[in-house]
């Protein structure tokens, strides 16, 4: 059996938080010039990491999305290590992934488990990492909703007072506020991919 289980920045250099307050400069553009991470020990046992934007690249590439999903749907029906290697590649970095890339998966995994679960042996890893994936999407989705939004009469923030699914929209979401110093309640509507409509007053009954 293969270990993919490895801390990935565990050869990098290594220094507390005391040193780089005191050489922060020279500690940044070595950093910066030889595209070495620095990993930064705090005070209270956390442990930062310091590197170029450039390393981000490759999973910031719009490309990155479609060879995550080639690597899904290539291993969708097979029975080999990659189904689980995959599934939980995904399932582990699924915060780090866009919301297209959310989209596109989940219906990937809904047809796959439609048309062929009775013949998958795999069909039980997919149906748990569609329900991380969906579980990822309400959950931006929520924090979306939540999001501060400002009384259209006095200014002020307004209070979110309730969030509801719509049952005409799956994926998105009702909410209701109130302003506490007009005492005005408003409601909006927050669908699945985080879009959000205008503020119009609300009226209870």
């Amino acid at each position: 059996m293969m270990n993919y289980e490895s801390d990935t920045f565990q050869d990098y250099e290594s220094i507390t938080i005391d040193e780089l307050k005191e050489q922060t400069n020279n500690l940044l553009d070595r950093v910066t010039e030889e595209q070495h991470p620095l990993r930064v020990f705090m005070n209270d046992g956390k442990v930062l990491l310091l590197f170029p934007q450039d390393l981000l690249a490759p999973i910031c590439d719009s490309n990155f999305r479609l060879i995550l999903l080639s690597a899904m749907r290539y291993a969708m029906d097979r029975n080999t290590y990659m189904p689980i290697v995959v599934a939980d590649y995904i399932k582990r970095h699924r915060q780090f992934l866009d919301d297209k890339f959310l989209v596109l998966a989940t219906d990937d995994i809904r047809r796959q488990l439609e048309d062929y679960a009775e013949y998958d042996p795999n069909s039980n890893l997919w149906r748990s990492l569609l329900d991380a994936l969906k579980a990822e999407q309400e959950e931006r989705a929520t924090r979306q909703a939540r999001k501060i939004r400002l009384c259209p009469v006095c200014g002020k923030p307004l209070e979110v007072m309730s969030i509801t699914s719509n049952r005409h929209s799956p994926g998105g979401f009702d909410v209701i506020a109130r302003c506490q110093n007009c005492h005005s309640n408003y409601e909006w509507f927050c669908d699945k991919d985080g879009g959000v409509t205008d503020i119009k007053e609300h009226f209870f009954g």
